[in-house]
């Protein structure tokens, strides 16, 4: 097991980190992660670089950096202690508050971007929620755990549906959008996950955020094939079958079993199922198989024709799932 791991943590570092997007942020949580289990210094100094740099360049000096790894910012606090790491998770916290509401009380991340002012994205329920409820455990100040459980509220009432799945986006001139996208099932049930598990039970959001993360976890056994994998839009079986969902749920499903935020017996299949299936495409050299193209927003098409390729939130996942295998 060791070996698949060091192979994939070799696999993450040739990415290309030079911007913010969704997918890096996860990459370099994987890195810390599989750094403390190995006993490797390597992947630890490689995101202590990179979030270095960030620090030179300006932490929240613009809207994209909403997609920024706060909560990696909030590792390299914990294990330096130098304040410059949790003064920038700050500042990344103070630049989300800044943006405008929509009707469900979701923020619109990119005002500054024509064709994107008043979109939302499914993906940012993985990053806004946890980075906000862990910088509340960071620093001992309830109001982040309000910011975050109003977040990721937000972001669930505008795009779940009542069979439990959630849409890709949300305009506000014309509502939900996009399609129900399984790698945007996976940065939910990651980002209700992950919150709910720093989130404390006597928090007004927390009935109301367990109810969403059951029904899309009971979404998302009807709708798993029976490789354990699901289809790129997950609704639609005549679209490919993709492996990002099928790690992130692997990883997910786990921490909620752990954290006693799930435990039915069909989740549990589920588990076995997805992490099955994430193994069975790994290789050799430690990339993640069958992981999409970044994909915009659009009709079913656009989910049916991206490329495969190696990309870090299909790497991220994958070495956040290996690591559970070897706790």
């Amino acid at each position: 097991m060791s070996q698949h791991l060091r192979a994939a943590v070799d696999q993450t570092m040739r990415w290309n980190y030079r911007v913010w997007g969704f997918g890096e942020a996860i990459a370099l949580r994987g890195l810390l992660r599989a750094g403390d289990l190995l006993g490797d210094a390597a992947p630890i100094g490689f995101v202590h670089g990179l979030l270095r740099s960030w620090l030179g360049r300006g932490v929240a000096r613009s809207n994209e950096d909403h997609v920024g790894a706060g909560r990696e910012l909030l590792d390299l606090y914990g294990r330096t202690g130098d304040p410059q790491f949790l003064d920038a998770a700050r500042r990344l916290a103070a630049l989300n508050a800044g943006f405008p509401k929509g009707p469900t009380g979701a923020r619109y991340h990119r005002t500054d971007t024509p064709g994107w002012r008043w979109q939302i994205w499914v993906d940012c329920m993985d990053v806004d929620g946890p980075f906000l409820a862990a910088l509340a455990r960071t620093t001992g100040e309830g109001a982040y755990f309000d910011q975050a459980a109003e977040e990721l509220l937000g972001y669930a009432r505008a795009l779940q549906t009542d069979d439990g799945l959630l849409f890709h986006g949300f305009e506000r001139d014309c509502g939900r959008n996009g399609q129900v996208w399984a790698r945007g099932q996976g940065w939910a049930l990651m980002g209700l996950v992950d919150t709910l598990a720093l989130l404390p039970r006597a928090h007004p959001a927390w009935s109301e955020l367990h109810q969403r993360l059951v029904a899309l976890a009971e979404a998302l056994v009807a709708t798993q094939d029976e490789s354990g994998l699901w289809h790129t839009v997950v609704d639609a079986p005549e679209t490919y079958l993709e492996s990002t969902l099928a790690a992130m749920a692997a990883y997910a499903l786990r921490e909620a079993f752990t954290r006693q935020l799930l435990d039915s017996a069909s989740c549990r299949v589920m588990e076995v199922k997805a992490r099955a299936a994430m193994h069975a495409q790994i290789a050799p050299d430690g990339s993640l198989h069958l992981v999409s193209d970044a994909t915009p927003v659009g009709a079913l098409s656009t989910y049916a024709t991206r490329p495969f390729g190696i990309f870090p939130w299909g790497q991220g996942p994958l070495l956040l799932a290996l690591c559970q295998e070897m706790t």
